[in-house]
């Protein structure tokens, strides 16, 4: 029942814990339906940043500014994510509705993004496209929010690492596809195909999940009890009552995250300063490296998956952590573009294992009653670590000008990213995998 900011249970016998998802196998098809929202997230994350707004700077900026200005709008949607998915996600716990508590919020989420992604194209001045961007942000992460929970919500603990390495393939199939498909068709000067695009595309996962949905049985799940506290009281709360184990999971996302951003923010610049390689030369290995990426991701995600299920989330994560520190230990100390490409390797390999058990960690360590608020909360380590990586651009800059130099800084950088990459397996040996956060 609702009362003002109270939702109090209907039924007071309603299983916290014991739902159709923790008893019964999940066929693979029905894995794939949890995981499509994956799919369009990171097409409109990958067409947007850095391909459409890159566009738009390049026509409302002053060329003098247009790094900085493209850097505040990323760091403004970023910003939006960390505040928008676990403020969503706990309302999305608490909501007791006949659609279930994820289908409104991932409706609503889809209709907000399709507006604002008509906001960016149409955007006519600097402030018109930073709210454009600020929206896209906050709708997707409404989805995101609702959306991530629905593994904890729908698949029992046994197939979580499967489904996490099917969400990853189908992250990486967007991410790929939106690239692809914005170069091409702004190529032609079209910047409204890939928007249109997008939003069709959300449009049939959303139809196909919620049909999905509404034949199982779980689709509703436990309702997490509301009292009348100010929202962001609550969200407090909870990240303060969150065990140790929550928190070391948080810090191992941080580091191993904030170590990849640096390093893929600041590879092209790192190839033509410390390699000495011309733009062009740059650009191309540049692109050969981050496809090795995409594939190691797509190679390892599934057998990642599906390896953590059998051996356990710590030492998966604790073996992807030490295979991406070798690979930024290499671009610190040698030069050869051969053992480069062996770094990138390892780079990849790393986060293609990373990738699939980290979030099956995370799915095992959320209360069954909050899994979008503490998922939401999950992926704010994340956001922050993509905030973290690109502060390194400041770092290098102030010391290769310090020291009159153009290599030092990028060094002092990928080293740093090298520790934290080693940091994330230290941190991961503190977690026990079987500890929930309190109810």
């Amino acid at each position: 029942m609702l009362r003002g900011n109270t939702i109090e249970r209907l039924d007071k016998t309603e299983p916290q814990s014991s739902t159709f998802a923790q008893h019964q196998k999940r066929n693979i098809p029905f894995l794939i339906v949890v995981g499509l929202f994956g799919t369009g997230l990171s097409f409109t994350i990958s067409m947007l940043d850095p391909f459409i707004y890159n566009e738009k700077v390049r026509l409302l900026a002053s060329p003098g500014l247009k790094n900085t200005t493209l850097g505040f709008i990323t760091i403004m949607a970023l910003v939006a994510a960390l505040i928008v998915q676990p403020l969503v996600g706990q309302w999305s716990d608490r909501t007791r509705s006949r659609w279930g508590k994820r289908a409104p919020y991932l409706s609503g989420g889809v209709v907000g993004v399709s507006f604002s992604l008509a906001l960016v194209v149409a955007a006519d001045n600097l402030w018109a496209l930073v709210i454009a961007a600020v929206l896209v942000s906050t709708f997707s992460n409404t989805t995101q929010a609702a959306w991530q929970a629905l593994i904890p919500d729908q698949v029992p603990e046994s197939q979580r690492g499967t489904a996490a390495g099917i969400k990853t393939v189908l992250e990486l199939i967007g991410l790929t596809a939106g690239a692809a498909l914005v170069g091409i068709i702004l190529a032609r000067g079209n910047m409204w195909g890939t928007p249109l695009i997008a939003v069709g595309l959300f449009f049939v996962i959303l139809l196909v999940t919620l049909f999905t949905l509404r034949k199982s049985p779980a689709a509703n799940g436990p309702v997490a009890v509301a009292g009348s506290q100010n929202p962001i009281l609550t969200l407090i709360t909870n990240l303060k009552d969150a065990p140790p184990a929550f928190s070391w999971w948080m810090l191992n996302r941080f580091l191993f995250w904030s170590a990849a951003i640096s390093i893929r923010t600041f590879l092209l610049n790192y190839m033509e300063d410390v390699l000495k390689l011309s733009p062009a030369e740059a650009q191309t290995l540049s692109s050969r490296l981050f496809v090795l990426l995409g594939v190691g991701v797509f190679v390892l995600a599934l057998p990642a998956g599906a390896m953590v299920d059998r051996v356990g989330r710590r030492p998966v994560l604790a073996a992807a952590g030490l295979l991406a520190a070798a690979g930024a230990v290499i671009f610190v100390f040698w030069r050869d573009l051969n053992i480069l490409f062996v770094a990138g390797a390892l780079i990849a390999a790393g986060a293609g294992i990373f990738a699939g058990a980290s979030w099956a960690l995370a799915t095992d360590l959320v209360p069954d009653a909050k899994g979008a608020l503490y998922l939401g909360l999950a992926n704010g380590a994340t956001v922050v670590g993509s905030i973290g990586g690109r502060l390194g651009g400041p770092l290098i800059d102030g010391l290769n000008r310090l020291l009159g130099t153009v290599t030092f800084g990028y060094l002092v950088v990928f080293g740093i990213a090298a520790l934290f990459f080693a940091g994330s397996s230290a941190v991961v040996l503190r977690i026990s995998e079987k500890e929930k956060p309190k109810l």
